[in-house]
């Protein structure tokens, strides 16, 4: 059977499944877990002037774990991304991992472990629109790239919530010019029935492998060096 379309799958999902899209707000994880991953950025940028205007990725563990001069050798970027993060998170410290360096582009990936924590993708749309909220505010002609959440094969059993997230995700992106959604981040990691291309993810099955980087690599290249 073919994938379903974005928009009949949201159909789907808020008519047989609505706890899945339309749950109770669960709590969010307490962000203070994160205060010496936060001191280290803050120490790295100690003893020289502050790089403000370029790019900064931040998000979770797929963004932390990303080498960009190895993928993106052509510019320079400053990496705040923190493992495990959700979006919240991100919310929490996103002075001290993005507005500080008041930058012209934002790369974002994050949503992936607050749906796996059991939050619905209404609450985590709502988090996301808090960041770019902030992010606008401060830096109002920032370019936010917004990589659409992966499903994996070790969280296969999210794999229609989190494309009900990606779809709220295009369904934003389209209200504000400022943000370019990227789905290339989520649809070319399986075909069209839904398998998953598993030598594009780590041996673990949740993080991807250089070749799921490769997949980055092609998609934001064009919105980075222009």
């Amino acid at each position: 059977m073919k994938t379903p379309t974005y928009l009949f799958l949201f159909i789907l999902i808020t008519a047989c499944q609505p706890i899945c899209l339309l749950g109770e707000v669960s709590s969010d994880p307490d962000p203070t877990r994160f205060a010496e991953t936060i001191a280290g950025f803050a120490a790295a940028d100690s003893g020289a002037p502050l790089p403000t205007g370029g790019i900064v990725f931040v998000g979770s563990s797929s963004i932390r774990r990303m080498d960009v001069p190895k993928f993106l050798p052509k510019i320079e970027a400053l990496n705040r991304g923190f493992g495990g993060s959700h979006i919240s998170d991100v919310n929490h410290y996103i002075e001290e991992t993005v507005l500080k360096y008041r930058p012209s582009i934002t790369v974002f990936y994050c949503g992936g472990n607050d749906i796996w924590s059991g939050k619905s993708p209404i609450q985590v749309l709502e988090d996301f629109r808090e960041f770019y909220g902030k992010l606008f505010d401060s830096v109002p002609n920032n370019q936010l790239l917004l990589l659409a959440s992966r499903p994996s094969p070790k969280r296969h059993t999210g794999f229609n919530t989190e494309l009900a997230l990606n779809y709220l995700f295009q369904m934003e992106a389209g209200k504000d010019d400022r943000i370019i959604y990227l789905s290339g981040a989520c649809d070319r990691f399986f075909d069209e029935d839904g398998n998953f291309f598993h030598g594009l993810y780590h041996n673990d099955q949740l993080h991807m492998s250089e070749a799921g980087y490769r997949i980055w690599q092609e998609i934001l290249t064009p919105h980075l060096t222009r």
